[in-house]
């Protein structure tokens, strides 16, 4: 290698050098220059790994980090979970702090598994309570180690289709210990949507597309009969029905006529207590819409002359849901002659002499 080197040299005086001398110079400075640039790459090199090493922590603006080691836990708990879309129902959570340090900038955000569902509403019952609610947000600002706070929530859900009945959701928690972020997602009980069960009754003389149902006078008269039409009518939407029952007890100076007709079920009238009653024991959601009507007379007696006689009270209605299993149950408003849902003759309920 040295004999290379020495016949590499010779070579280049004998051609360039003794020649002429800037040949030399151009070689030195060119030398100089490569030598220059390797050490000042070496020292570059040193600096930025000698930087690297000597950064303090702090000097971190942000960590992100998800870990199933929680410090903050949160717990939920519901009276029933059993709930009605569009209805308020109580909510119960509780955060605790089970880390030697302080967790702060806390926030839990409702998230449902579907796109079916949103919050309406979601309000803190406990107006001294540290966890505020904004845009749908729980939040507190700070939890200190070992703390545990709790508050009462009215939280309103509603679906966007009947066809939804199982509300699975959680809450997106975030939070900060010192300089660290912290992420996970806190599973809230599954709930089920109660059926949206809707009942009616009304009397009618005509029916709402005209049709002459009744007979007799209108206005009624004292001592002669006067026919009316009741009907009962349950509109059910969401879950199937068991056991529906709808029952009523017709009114003094009032008898249950012959003619009924009825969509589904059984009719049954107890004369010595003079109460009907409608059962139906399957009400399939797929059928949503079930009725009964029934002819009763009314003869008015001399003491209601001028006034609006009842025609049937104590409207009482009972089902189970057969999802959820929830008792469902209702009182109706009386009817008496006034007939409101009759186009044709309501506000001629006043007896007449």
């Amino acid at each position: 290698m040295s004999n290379r080197l020495k016949l590499w040299w010779q070579e280049r005086q004998a051609k360039h050098y003794l020649k002429n001398h800037w040949h030399l110079f151009a070689d030195i400075v060119f030398l100089l220059i490569i030598l220059a640039l390797i050490v000042t790459l070496i020292l570059v090199s040193r600096s930025i790994k000698l930087k690297v090493d000597t950064t303090p922590v702090e000097h971190i603006s942000k960590i992100i980090a998800t870990t199933t080691n929680e410090s903050l836990v949160v717990k939920s708990e519901v009276a029933s979970p059993n709930i009605y879309s569009g209805k308020p129902f109580d909510l119960k959570i509780t955060l605790e702090n089970t880390s030697g340090k302080n967790l702060t900038a806390i926030t839990l955000s409702p998230a449902f598994a579907t796109s079916g569902f949103t919050i309406s509403k979601l309000q803190n019952q406990d107006e001294t309570s540290n966890i505020k609610v904004k845009n749908n947000k729980l939040t507190l600002d700070k939890l200190e180690s070992g703390a545990k706070v709790e508050a009462n929530f009215s939280v309103t859900i509603n679906a966007k289709t009947d066809s939804l009945r199982s509300v699975a959701w959680l809450l997106k928690g975030a939070y900060k210990e010192n300089i660290f972020d912290y992420s996970n997602n806190y599973n809230l009980e599954t709930l089920k949507l109660v059926t949206d069960l809707k009942v009616k009754a009304a009397a009618y003389y005509n029916s709402q597309l005209g049709d002459q149902l009744g007979s007799g006078p209108i206005p009624p008269m004292v001592g002669l009969p006067t026919n009316y039409w009741i009907f009962f009518e349950a509109d059910n939407q969401g879950n199937d029905l068991s056991n529906l029952t709808v029952s009523a007890k017709l009114a003094e100076g009032v008898t249950l006529a012959n003619s009924k007709t009825l969509s589904a079920g059984e009719f049954a009238y107890d004369e010595s207590q003079k109460r009907v009653t409608w059962t139906v024991k399957k009400a399939s959601v797929d059928n949503n819409r079930y009725q009964v009507g029934f002819e009763i007379q009314l003869m008015p007696l001399a003491k209601q002359a001028g006034l609006k006689p009842l025609l049937v009270s104590n409207i009482a209605y009972v089902a189970t849901d057969a999802y959820t299993g929830e008792k469902l149950s209702g009182k109706l408003p009386v009817i008496d002659t006034d007939l409101p849902l009759d186009s044709i003759n309501k506000g001629q309920g006043k007896v007449e002499k």
